[in-house]
């Protein structure tokens, strides 16, 4: 999301369009979250967070295989990349809250959200000099390809059977 702007600069899109991309990814992110609470609530969790890294690598691919001429394959990337998170951010946090007693939760929360604020903000100074390096295709790709590490850590527990998560995020 950080550097998507100016990937959409350099294909010569107006400033309103390139707004509308970003408010449309954050709307990815966040519209949906009532949705996956419901189906977090619901589903084991290695299933929601494969559904997260599957999202994820499917919008990294379409934003990185998309020209910055190409203002509708960005939107789709990113929008993707928007729902993916907002699967992988719900679930990830209700497996880690009931994975603590309930007197440690608020402060096991608090540690995490810290954690991803902190690194995405390292995040978004590394994508900056990451695409200086090489390319906006090259950080979404990889950024897919690292996406796909949430499937495997979804499904590795339920295929080894041990250390196996709780089915569902309430246990």
């Amino acid at each position: 999301m950080t550097v998507t702007p100016l990937h959409m600069d350099d294909g010569r899109h107006e400033t309103q369009i390139i707004g509308l991309v970003i408010s449309l990814h954050i709307v990815g992110m966040y519209f949906f979250a009532p949705i996956v609470g419901w189906l977090v609530d619901r589903l084991p969790t290695a299933l929601i967070l494969t559904a997260a890294g599957i999202t994820l690598f499917i919008g990294a691919e379409t934003a990185s295989h998309t020209d910055p001429e190409d203002s509708a394959g960005v939107f789709v990337g990113l929008f993707l990349i928007g729902v993916g998170w907002s699967f992988a951010m719900i679930s990830g946090s209700a497996l880690l809250t009931a994975s603590f007693p309930a007197h440690q939760r608020a402060a096991v929360q608090g540690a995490a959200d810290f954690t991803m604020v902190f690194s995405g903000a390292v995040a978004g100074v590394a994508s900056g000099v990451i695409v200086e390096a090489s390319s906006y295709h090259g950080l979404s790709h990889w950024a897919g390809v690292a996406a796909l590490s949430l499937v495997a850590a979804a499904v590795y527990p339920v295929v080894t059977r041990t250390g196996r998560a709780p089915a569902t995020a309430r246990g």
